[in-house]
């Protein structure tokens, strides 16, 4: 795994946002931090990933297609990966995680 270090984290919860408009937004705040300075890092925790809209995945998925991949980093957290989008799947690395009881 890459290390990045970051100037700006952004903690997203699907569970209270999860249209498109909302992806937009986020976005827009993405693109808005990034255009301050050069050499800006961002990691975006997307927590409750599941809860996206099909529409919403689709944005989010064009923009990590699209976006200058070295200056952001999404992290997706998800309890049910099979509603995650699956070509989104596809392109990101993937790694499993359970949180059992002690």
């Amino acid at each position: 795994m890459t290390s990045f270090l970051c100037d700006q984290a952004i903690d997203f919860d699907a569970t209270n946002t999860y249209e498109a408009k909302d992806v937009e937004r986020l976005i827009n705040q993405i693109q808005a931090y990034l255009a301050e300075t050069e050499n800006r890092k961002v990691v975006v925790l997307l927590r409750n990933a599941h809860c996206l809209t099909t529409k919403a995945f689709a944005l989010l998925y064009s923009y990590i297609r699209e976006s200058r991949a070295s200056s952001v980093v999404f992290v997706l957290v998800s309890t049910d990966k099979s509603k995650i989008f699956p070509p989104l799947l596809d392109f990101v690395q993937s790694d499993n995680f359970s949180m059992g009881a002690a």
